[in-house]
């Protein structure tokens, strides 16, 4: 009995202590904590843009930031539907639940982590006004201590308002009544459950809820917040109802085309405010952009009197990912990309996979591919193409046969890798024509083709480099997310082929330039009009994307070899002046190879030419190593002929065929004598020199003059055996007349 008297004293003693010891560190680490009511009521919040250069563009106010309610003029559902998401013991407890919190820190020891909170409302006003989002003990035991001061100097009315007044709903929009106005466009008084519900949910992971990002998730948030409602008796079973009936916000964009760079760098900070608590932005905050001020000025500005339809234009700097200027007349809208969309999804991907060259000759014709018959802009086939001009000329049909030999899913898998997803019901050959049901951004397309400027490397574009607090503190620095799609040889080529587009084909505007530059149009639309006109060209160090048309898709005459490469030639020129870009990139894995002409436009075959093939009758281009052709043409290298023999009324004929690259030699003999009757270009010959009732052979030499001067010779042929007969006379009977043909035989 003493020994367990003992034991329990021990115990006692031991916990005793273990409960100094933790009131002893509560107080140490609280001991500075004091609660601050000016932190509780948020002054007007905004943010000073400042621009590649450091200097101060403009300012953007926050959503709600000046904007409060007081709680008595909420609808009483919209109070209950922050208590029945965050908080349903508020008016019960003192600003900790207990039960709630040993919940909680029972799978949190489970889990080796601060998985699970228990945070009461009035704990998260403290924390979302007054401490870091760090998880870790001591700021939990500051938080319990500062919710204990403002459960004890507020009512609970008072705290739900302040905590309604200043609470993050997402898109730079703070409190209830700025988020009232910016998702319903409504007063906050006037908020309906379902409303109110929407709100409650979004407040957990603003940017992951939102309807304008995710609207399924969004929906199922509310909905669970509905439920929870009813289950509380906030709302009856009819009012429930009506409730989960409510459709979600519809996106009104608003959008000032002189303001669609701070636009863009306002929604940017949406997510890049997931990296750090939102909250820290209180009294204002500094965000550092890649804009240069005065490019951005041009391209708000660029018009001409041409000018029919609404644009966009984005300029991204190749070394920073970063965009340079961005202007949108119509929103930052999704669209289809028509042949802007042949590169990304055809050409680069089937390039990288051996499965074509820039040389490789396609069949451009009337194809059915099953249940699909693309066809060519005013139907217009070409019979066999280069793939290179087929992408310089952005002709349809070889694009679509690659995409077919290829496969949609290799295809995919590389416009996944350059952040253009795609629909399930989107993976099928339109692809090869940017065919897709989305769309893409003009910022996301143009994103894509700069990864052709950096030797294959991509990352997303982004418009904020950084991010700091009024009094200098870091929240943000930018960390460029970049990943290889194709190799540095697919992409040498690729550009070669661009470059020719920007010289000589869809986008040969540019030429007036000259400079180093690649370019591709696109252009999506019917026989009554066209709904969407781009071009995108690129050098070594920006990247220019163009897109003309309409948000309501009314229809202009605009094709993307137009106007969009005209201002894409204008934005060029004020980029570079009379300097030079940087120059694309090299690649020393690129191979160069000298192509046997005559069988190339002959036959159709891509053969290397013999090192003595005149120059004349070959073409060079290049190709990856993995892909250089390996079988070498014969048509120089032992040249060879066919000839036909044939005689009338004593004179021998020689026809010569497959000879028409070559010079011939012919030569005759007669009785042991040989004689050359013909030496030149070949072409038909006659021997009209010729005995009767006497024997001639004949033999011919093919050759050509290499560009040494030095002459090749090939094999000869030797021809049949002539005799010249005498002709039967006239007087010859009937038989031997219908025998004359052995006047001249073999």
């Amino acid at each position: 009995m003493r020994i367990i008297k003992k034991i329990i004293v021990v115990m006692l003693l031991l916990m005793a202590a273990a409960a100094a010891a933790a009131l002893a560190y509560y107080f140490t680490v609280t001991g500075g904590s004091t609660l601050q009511e000016d932190k509780l009521a948020m002054s007007e919040n905004f943010a000073e843009v400042f621009d590649v250069n450091g200097d101060k563009a403009a300012e953007i106010a926050f959503s709600g930031a000046d904007k409060k309610i007081k709680i008595g003029e909420l609808p009483q559902s919209a109070k209950n539907a922050f208590i029945a998401a965050e908080d349903k013991k508020f008016y019960r407890h003192h600003g900790l639940d207990y039960a709630r919190i040993l919940k909680a820190t029972v799978k949190n020891i489970g889990a080796h982590a601060f998985k699970q909170g228990a945070s009461t409302i009035s704990q998260q006003l403290i924390k979302n006004t007054h401490l870091s989002n760090e998880k870790t003990l001591k700021r939990k035991l500051k938080e319990i201590k500062l919710t204990r001061e403002l459960e004890k100097k507020f009512s609970k009315d008072e705290i739900l308002e302040t905590y309604l007044n200043t609470i993050y709903f997402g898109h730079s929009c703070y409190g209830i009544a700025g988020a009232a106005d910016f998702y319903f466009g409504k007063n906050a008084q006037e908020l309906t459950p379902g409303e109110s519900a929407m709100l409650a949910a979004i407040i957990r992971s603003p940017n992951r809820y939102s309807p304008f990002v995710d609207p399924e998730k969004c929906m199922a948030a509310r909905d669970g917040v509905l439920k929870k409602m009813r289950d509380l008796g906030y709302l009856s079973e009819a009012e429930y109802d009506a409730a989960l009936a409510e459709p979600l916000p519809q996106r009104q964009d608003n959008s000032i085309s002189s303001r669609s760079y701070l636009q863009c760098v306002a929604e940017e900070l949406d997510g890049i405010s997931a990296l750090y608590s939102p909250y820290r932005a209180y009294g204002g905050i500094r965000i550092y952009t890649y804009m240069d001020a005065k490019l951005q000025n041009y391209a708000e500005n660029l018009k001409t009197d041409a000018d029919r339809a609404g644009k966009s234009i984005v300029v991204e700097d190749n070394k920073t990912y970063g965009i340079a200027a961005y202007y949108t007349s119509e929103g930052n809208i999704r669209r289809q990309p028509g042949s802007l969309f042949k590169p990304l999804a055809v050409y680069a991907p089937a390039i990288e996979n051996d499965l074509i060259s820039p040389c490789t000759p396609i069949l451009d014709e009337k194809t059915n591919f099953g249940d699909y018959l693309p066809a060519n802009y005013k139907d217009v086939y070409h019979g066999y193409v280069s793939a290179r001009q087929a992408l310089s000329e952005s002709i349809n049909i070889p694009a679509v046969k690659i995409l077919s030999q290829m496969g949609v899913s290799e295809s995919e898998k590389y416009l996944s890798a350059m952040g253009l997803k795609i629909r399930e019901e989107d993976k099928n050959l339109s692809l090869a024509l940017g065919g897709v049901s989305e769309g893409f951004t003009l910022q996301q397309l143009t994103g894509a083709y700069a990864l052709f400027a950096r030797g294959g490397i991509y990352a997303p574009p982004a418009f904020i480099r950084r991010i700091e607090t009024s009094d200098r503190e870091l929240l943000y620095e930018r960390k460029i997310d970049s990943r290889r799609v194709f190799s540095e040889d697919t992409v040498f080529l690729v550009n070669d082929m661009l470059k020719d587009a920007a010289k000589s084909g869809t986008a040969k505007k540019l030429a007036a330039l000259n400079l180093p530059l690649c370019a591709k149009t696109g252009t999506c639309g019917a026989d009554k009009g066209n709904t969407d006109a781009y071009t995108i060209a690129y050098t070594g160090s920006h990247t220019v994307g163009v897109w003309l048309g309409n948000a309501d898709n009314a229809l202009t005459n605009i094709t993307g070899g137009g106007l969009p490469c005209h201002y894409a030639m204008l934005l060029c020129r004020r980029l570079y002046g009379n300097a030079a870009p940087q120059p694309l990139p090299e690649c020393t894995e690129i191979e160069t190879a000298a192509i046997d002409r005559i069988a190339y436009e002959r036959e159709h075959t891509v053969l290397l030419a013999t090192p003595d093939q005149p120059k004349k009758y070959t073409m060079l281009e290049y190709f990856r190593r993995s892909a250089l052709p390996k079988t070498m043409s014969t048509t120089f290298s032992a040249p060879k002929i066919e000839a036909e023999l044939r005689c009338k009324n004593g004179t021998v004929y020689i026809d010569v065929c497959q000879a028409e690259y070559y010079n011939i030699l012919i030569e005759r003999e007669n009785n042991g004598k040989i004689q050359t009757i013909y030496d030149g270009k070949a072409s038909p010959c006659q021997d009209s020199a010729v005995r009767k009732n006497e024997k001639y052979s004949y033999r011919i030499t093919p050759y050509f003059i290499d560009d040494a001067g030095e002459k090749i010779v090939g094999d000869t042929l030797r021809l049949p055996a002539v005799y010249i007969r005498s002709t039967p006379a006239q007087n010859d009977r009937r038989e031997d007349y219908g025998r004359w043909w052995e006047a001249c035989r073999a």
